[in-house]
C-alpha cells in the first residue's frame, strides 16, 4: 500500500480517541428530535445500529427512559459504550454485530435507529435489517449526510474513494425507506447543522486538539495521510453536502 493509502476520518475516528464523543452534526438535539419524531418514550425498546461511543443510546435511556440496545461493527467502540452505561449506572445493552447481519429475532424492537453511519455500509442490506427486527406499526428511522442535487459526480465518487461514504441526496434516502418496505415516510432538511457542527468541532477542540490530531495522522500515514484527511474535510465542510433525518413506518 502506498504511504498514506488508508488515512481516512473514519478509521481516524474508529481508531482513535479524539475527545469527541458525538461525532454527527447537530448532537443530542438531532437524537431529541429522531425520538420525538419516532415516538421513543419511556420503556420504548429502541435498537441503536452503529452505536459508536454510545453517548445517544444512554441519553435516550437516561432522559427517555427507552429500553436501549445498542450495537457497532467495532470493538473498540462497544468498549467504550459499555463502560460509558457503567459509569452512568444505565441498563442499556451493548454488542459487537455486523448491520448487515443483525443477530435479533424479527420484530421484537419498537423502533430502529442509525445516526450518521448508513452512508458507510450496504444500504439496502442494513435497512432491510432495521426494518426486519422491528415490529409491525414500529418505527425505523435515520440522519444522515445528504448530497445536494447539485453536487458534481466528481465530488461524490472523490469522497468514496477517499471515505468509502455513498450519500444520497435527501430525496435518495426518502425513496430507500420506501424501497426498504417502510410507510408514511417523512424526510427534514437539516442542512444548517453541518456548517454549525464543523465550526463547533473546531472550536471543542482547540488549536491544541486540532494539532494533536494532525500529529496522529502524520505518525500513521504520513504528510499524504494527512492531505487526504484534509481533503476530506474540506469536501464535509463544502456547500454540496447537506443533512437530513427520515423516518418511516414498518408495514
Amino acid at each position: 500500500m502506498k504511504p498514506g493509502k488508508g488515512a481516512s476520518l473514519e478509521r481516524l475516528i474508529e481508531s482513535e480517541d479524539l475527545g469527541l464523543e458525538l461525532l454527527h452534526p447537530g448532537g443530542l438535539e438531532i437524537t431529541r428530535e429522531l425520538a420525538r419524531l419516532c415516538g421513543i418514550d419511556r420503556g420504548t425498546s429502541v435498537l441503536d445500529v452503529a452505536c459508536g461511543s454510545g453517548e445517544s443510546a444512554c441519553f435516550l435511556a437516561e432522559t427517555l427512559g427507552a429500553d436501549v440496545t445498542g450495537v457497532d461493527a467495532s470493538e473498540r467502540m462497544v468498549a467504550r459504550a459499555r463502560k460509558k452505561a457503567e459509569a452512568g449506572e444505565l441498563d442499556v445493552r451493548f454488542q459487537r454485530a455486523d448491520a448487515h447481519r443483525l443477530p435479533f429475532p424479527d420484530g421484537v424492537f419498537d423502533v430502529a435507529i442509525s445516526e450518521c453511519t448508513l452512508s458507510l455500509l450496504e444500504k439496502d442490506r442494513a435497512l432491510a435489517e432495521m426494518v426486519r427486527v422491528t415490529r409491525p406499526g414500529g418505527r425505523v428511522g435515520i440522519h444522515e449526510i445528504c448530497w445536494k442535487e447539485t453536487a458534481p459526480a466528481e465530488l461524490r465518487e472523490r469522497l468514496v474513494e477517499l471515505e468509502g461514504e455513498r450519500p444520497e441526496t435527501l430525496d435518495g434516502w426518502r425513496s430507500l425507506l420506501e424501497r426498504s418496505g417502510l410507510e408514511d415516510v417523512r424526510a427534514y432538511d437539516r442542512s444548517a447543522l453541518m456548517p454549525r457542527w464543523m465550526r463547533d468541532t473546531r472550536r471543542r477542540l482547540g488549536l491544541r486538539g486540532r494539532l494533536r490530531i494532525s500529529w496522529i495522522v502524520l505518525r500513521r500515514w504520513g504528510p499524504r495521510g494527512l492531505r487526504r484527511v484534509l481533503e476530506s474535510e474540506r469536501i464535509f465542510a463544502s456547500e454540496q453536502l447537506g443533512y437530513g433525518l427520515v423516518v418511516g413506518r414498518v408495514a
